[in-house]
């Protein structure tokens, strides 16, 4: 009797597991791709549009490829490339090449590299259509999704100042993503944007000194921040200075680095993620953090 009864409750734990693995499933998640020294960012809503932010470089097509694969995805709604960086671009025309895609953006800036042949190349196999992004376009995902484009306002011969910047708002709650955008760009911003306080930051160039200002972040009063830079990088990303920063200014840090590919999902109550065996739940209407 006792071992059937272990039995018993070890399957109803089971099945407890797998509905909460499901009902993550249904939520609206962010997924900052651990791509190493590069980003590539998933971006799935409730209503099942997928964005797919960046695609990390050459050597990432793989990881990209396998992420996206396990979470049965076979269209790609949006695709972003947030500047014709390698770090950025250098899968993307596998992407391409293996995805169907609706809508393919990136900002109207060109480079001299193999990765960026190779994705006009691939666009031009598959008849896909770039769609150039500049500040103040906007997108509307679903019906509780949008994306205001903040920068570029401008192109220039700097490829990091051509970094799509975009502000997602999920039912309220907002995520910014910045490519390597750099102190210029948030100058700009800060000045020509009325930003209103933000849930989610993914860190401007992998937590270089060049992005995060203290100006920023102070305006911004990101919850959460998640860096995407690789393992004992050549770079010294992220830097000690912005660390401060976003800890200075009461943010969780979360990094690829550290804590490989990072999953956060949004509700009704909040966005959340699960971190080894606990939960964080970061709520829009709160400054402590609640740990179940």
């Amino acid at each position: 009797m006792k071992s059937k009864s272990l039995i018993k409750i070890f399957s109803i734990l089971l099945l407890v597991i797998y509905v909460n693995g499901c009902a993550r499933e249904k939520l609206f998640s962010v997924h900052i791709i651990d791509v190493g020294q590069g980003d590539s960012i998933f971006i799935q809503t409730l209503e099942d549009k997928r964005i797919l932010i960046d695609a990390g470089d050459e050597e990432a097509e793989h990881t990209v490829y396998s992420y996206l694969k396990r979470r049965g995805v076979k269209k790609i709604d949006v695709l972003i490339a947030t500047h014709p960086d390698t770090d950025h671009i250098g899968s993307m025309d596998y992407i391409i090449d293996k995805f169907k895609i609706s809508h393919f953006y990136m900002p109207d800036a060109k480079t001299d590299s193999e990765a960026f042949y190779n994705l006009l190349d691939s666009c031009k196999e598959k008849n896909l259509k770039i769609e150039y992004l500049t500040k103040g376009d906007r997108l509307k995902i679903d019906s509780s999704t949008t994306m205001e484009i903040l920068s570029p306002s401008t192109i220039t011969d700097k490829n990091n100042l051509n970094s799509i910047v975009s502000l997602l708002n999920y039912k309220g709650y907002e995520f910014l993503f910045t490519g390597d955008a750099e102190k210029e760009n948030e100058s700009e911003i800060l000045s020509s944007c009325n930003l209103p306080d933000i849930e989610f930051l993914k860190a401007g160039h992998h937590g270089s000194s060049s992005s995060s200002t203290d100006e920023f972040i102070e305006k911004l009063k990101p919850e959460a921040i998640a860096i995407s830079c690789g393992y004992n990088n050549d770079y010294g990303h992220p830097h000690r200075s912005v660390l401060d920063t976003f800890r200075e200014n009461g943010a969780v840090v979360y990094r690829t680095d550290k804590n490989g590919s990072l999953v956060f999902y949004c509700d009704d109550n909040g966005i959340f993620t699960k971190m080894s065996k606990i939960k964080v739940f970061l709520f829009s209407n709160y400054s402590d953090l609640c740990y179940h």
